[in-house]
């Protein structure tokens, strides 16, 4: 056969790429098609079209890299090496394409979960790939059907782009004028890559912003290539390990941050103490010390949107509907990240969650922050913790340790016989280990434990195994969330009339939510965190309070319960002084944050114009001033969250 020309086998590869990267866009439009509802056809097609300036930039890349191993092959060619060439031509193309489909494809099924693209965070459990495994195996997605997708379409890609390459045979006599018009090619093939991968002529390279051509969140996420979105987060992650600082651009000074930190959290109770962390405070709350027991429920994945005295639809929680009805409810109280590293850390320290990669895994995670169990040791309690999982998941354990809790119970800790969740011990189990361990402590102390079985996969026994596919689309979770609330109920029973208790303060919160695959940049129900605050020995009568709150807020509002004085540097504040009157809480969702209130969540994209969307119907509301007051907010947390994290001056 006849040499193939250069130029025609790299057109070959581009188009036969971009076709394949459409065929997987429309696959995570199919996939995720609940997110399609509301949005017009044309601007759907408008999404492919968007979404071909990311492939375009993927391809370009993979091309650019092809480029050098042609010029390798051609030299080789020339004196009669050219098989050599070829195998090594097409051992990249198999290794990379394999794992360009296969990211395409598997981000179908994370944007499915999590609501956003593939990014960084994902190499942060590599160290738990069990745990993980579990998960992805045995939870609600279509692992083996995106598995057979990506077998047919880099099948179809090999099939095509191989056996254009693989027939180039040439005379002899054409050596020397191929050599030279397939250089020329590749040199300028070269340059057009840089550009396409740069995504355009442009001074600035692209990034995902460019993807935001319409009002409608879904069609913009679709338009954005997973391994761009992967690539991009990776290469930010580098930079801001390699810089020592963050490649978002700040908008306020030092100066200004302190200044509006100080006024969304200070109060005439408040003397602030240090220049070094500008949040360390000494708080007097003018109340007597009380050395009230501090139990503390982080409820796995708990959220509002299932819970009957927030309204939840179903009601999946009538023991902690009771336990409501019986304590202070707090009706708009929200988590302040996705995943447990936030929650856990938020919880304890009053530290919010973080722009990309949990501070628990991070070196500077390393340092003390000034936390709920330390301060009640310097009152003489001990502090303990008890999960039914692996204690050293997300660095937990170190976190703990490094922040005042020295008596551990995990999974380790219970027999074989009552790990019989893939994750380690059920609610059940782990709550009657509670009741049974809290009864042994000597007074004061400080407690939290960390439930399970409402994490995916979602393994109960089958006993509680209630509804069915044909009663909703979410029936594993829903039996999850209701064997959850069983435990809850269990625990409360089982505790609730010792002596110890009725000297005790228990609160039930959750760490984050759960993804309800709605096609909005930050779904604030996800972030709806029922919190309950329980005296059985009448310390604190049922009142509902609607004004809103944050895990960051959690410290400040059980120490006014404690009184006295202490010093502490959490971003929130006392949700039961009648001198915080009207409340916030600050979100991270990925690329986005948000401040949300009563009724309103403003969404900041970071790299896009923010929007101020009201709860109720999500629609957008135009109101500059309330706008740009809830800008300076999020910016302000950010940056500041940002700046301390750096510098590590969260602590005293």
């Amino acid at each position: 056969m006849k040499h193939i020309k250069m130029g025609e086998y790299l057109l070959k590869e581009y188009l036969t790429l971009i076709f394949l990267m459409g065929i997987c866009r429309g696959l995570f439009i199919f996939f995720n098609r609940e997110g399609t509802a509301g949005i017009p056809k044309s601007i759907i097609g408008k999404s492919f079209l968007y979404g071909w300036i990311f492939d375009n930039s993927v391809t370009c890349y993979y091309i650019g890299i092809l480029l050098i191993f042609l010029l390798i092959y051609s030299f080789l060619r020339v004196i009669w090496l050219g098989i050599i060439g070829k195998i090594i031509v097409n051992i990249y193309k198999i290794f990379v394409s394999s794992i360009i489909f296969f990211i395409l494809l598997s981000d179908i099924e994370y944007y499915r979960a999590f609501n956003f693209h593939l990014n960084a965070t994902i190499f942060d459990y590599t160290d738990h790939m069990d745990e993980i495994g579990n998960t992805v195996l045995y939870g609600d997605y279509n692992i083996f059907s995106i598995l057979l997708i990506f077998i047919i379409i880099e099948g179809i890609y090999l099939y095509i782009s191989l056996k254009a390459f693989n027939n180039d045979v040439y005379k002899d006599r054409e050596k020397g004028i191929t050599f030279f018009n397939d250089i020329g090619t590749i040199f300028l093939v070269g340059i057009l890559s840089v550009f396409g991968a740069r995504g355009g002529f442009s001074q600035s390279t692209l990034n995902w912003g460019r993807a935001y051509f319409s009002k409608y969140s879904f069609a913009n996420q679709t338009a954005i290539n997973g391994v761009f979105a992967l690539g991009k987060s990776m290469d930010l992650a580098r930079k801001d390990r390699r810089n020592g600082k963050s490649n978002i651009s700040k908008i306020f000074t030092s100066k200004e941050l302190k200044n509006n930190m100080r006024e969304y959290i200070g109060t005439e109770k408040d003397n602030f103490i240090s220049d070094k962390n500008i949040l360390l405070r000494e708080t007097k709350t003018g109340k007597e010390v009380k050395n009230y027991n501090v139990v503390i429920v982080l409820m796995e994945s708990f959220m509002g949107d299932t819970v009957g005295a927030l309204g939840g639809s179903p009601d999946l929680t009538p023991n902690y509907n009771k336990l409501a009805e019986e304590g202070v409810l707090f009706t708009n109280f929200f988590s302040n990240g996705n995943r447990s590293n936030r929650g856990i850390l938020s919880v304890l320290t009053g530290f919010p969650s973080q722009y990309g990669k949990s501070i628990l895994k991070k070196p500077v995670g390393q340092k003390p922050f000034v936390s709920l169990a330390q301060i009640l040791k310097e009152r003489g309690y001990s502090a303990h913790f008890m999960y039914g999982g692996d204690i050293e998941f997300d660095n937990m354990k170190g976190f703990f340790e490094t922040n005042g809790i020295t008596n551990f119970v995990s999974r380790d800790n219970f027999s074989k016989k009552e790990r019989t969740i893939k994750w380690g011990v059920p609610d059940d189990k782990l709550f009657d280990r509670a009741a049974e361990y809290l009864g042994t402590l000597k007074q004061p102390f400080f407690f939290e434990v960390f439930t399970l079985s409402n994490h995916a996969p979602f393994d109960i026994d089958e006993n509680f195994k209630e509804f069915t596919e044909e009663d909703y689309p979410d029936y594993e979770r829903y039996n999850a969330f209701k064997f959850a609330d069983y435990s809850i109920g269990r625990f409360v029973n089982a505790v609730k009339d010792k002596e110890w208790a009725k000297n005790t303060i228990f609160v039930f919160v959750a760490d984050h939510g759960e993804n309800r695959r709605k096609a909005i940049e930050i779904d604030w129900k996800k972030f709806s965190n029922p919190l309950v605050i329980w005296t059985p020995g009448g310390q604190l009568k049922h009142e509902i309070i609607d004004k809103a709150g944050s895990q960051l807020d959690l410290l400040p509002t059980i120490m006014g319960l404690l009184g006295g004085d202490y010093i502490h540097s959490a971003w929130g504040k006392d949700l039961l002084s009648e001198e915080n009157k009207d409340g916030f809480a600050y979100v991270v969702e990925n690329n986005f944050i948000g401040i949300i209130d009563k009724e309103n969540i403003y969404i900041d994209g970071i790299n896009i114009e923010g929007v101020l969307r009201k709860k109720s119907d999500d629609s957008i509301i135009e109101d500059r001033e309330l706008t740009e007051k809830y800008k300076k907010a999020a910016r302000t947390y950010l940056e500041l969250s940002i700046q301390q994290e750096k510098n590590g001056t969260f602590g005293k």
